[in-house]
């Protein structure tokens, strides 16, 4: 995954407004669970989630990648942070919300792996909990072949990171081809990420399987849609 890339990752998202996302996952979850007072962060990243959702909340975050959860460990030193597979992890405690957000679910690949995670997460919900997850792209609506350039112009750090979009059966496939220019030279390389792509049907039944009936928000956090819903209590 990011085995190259975990210490410009808030960098090269720095488009991304985490601060306004999580005043509306706050809003919804006091709208939905008002109760709510526990949530684990699946995929958590860099933390950059829980650097705001911590002062509303206690949290907990999980992510497979060890660099990215050593900036995370770095930006929320006081926060508790788990290496784990989202697929079959068990921590031994339950919370009020469990959220997998910006697409982090693409990563386990398959509809099996799909199914595994959402049942992970609502195994660590405690009755009447919130899941809540952002689903990766449609695969309706996926760019095969697309050409995708980015950039990061900071006084101290230059990037530039282009792909062209590529399909291999149910998954995305990007991969990226980096240009990194900062104090300590320039180097080049390249960095593979594939993901999976599933129907809105698919993602509603991993819902339903783990006991959670879903309601779907078209829009979510960064326009890519959101699924959501309260653990069945019986």
């Amino acid at each position: 995954m990011f085995t190259k890339t975990a210490s410009y990752y808030d960098a090269l998202y720095e488009f991304k407004d985490y601060g306004l996302a999580c005043s509306e996952l706050q809003g919804l979850i006091t709208k939905i669970n008002p109760a709510a007072s526990t949530l684990l962060d699946v995929g958590c990243g860099t933390g950059k989630h829980l650097a705001f959702l911590q002062h509303a909340f206690s949290v907990e975050g999980l992510d497979l990648d060890p660099g990215l959860l050593s900036v995370a460990r770095e930006r929320c030193p006081t926060v508790n942070f788990h290496e784990a597979d989202m697929t079959g992890f068990s921590l031994g405690k339950t919370f009020d919300v469990v959220v997998s957000l910006f697409s982090s679910i693409g990563y386990v690949k398959t509809v099996a792996n799909l199914n595994k995670a959402v049942r992970a997460m609502a195994d660590h919900l405690a009755p009447g909990g919130l899941l809540l997850l952002e689903p990766w792209i449609y695969p309706g609506n996926y760019w095969v072949d697309r050409l995708t350039a980015n950039f990061v112009d900071k006084p101290e750090l230059k990037i530039a990171w282009m792909y062209k979009s590529a399909l291999h059966e149910l998954t995305s496939i990007f991969d990226i081809h980096y240009l990194v220019a900062s104090s300590e030279g320039i180097s080049t390389f390249t960095e593979k990420h594939t993901m999976g792509l599933w129907t809105d049907a698919e993602y509603r039944d991993s819902f339903l399987q783990a006991g959670i009936t879903p309601t779907y928000d078209q829009k979510g956090f960064f326009g890519r849609g959101m699924y959501y819903g309260l653990k069945n209590t019986r």
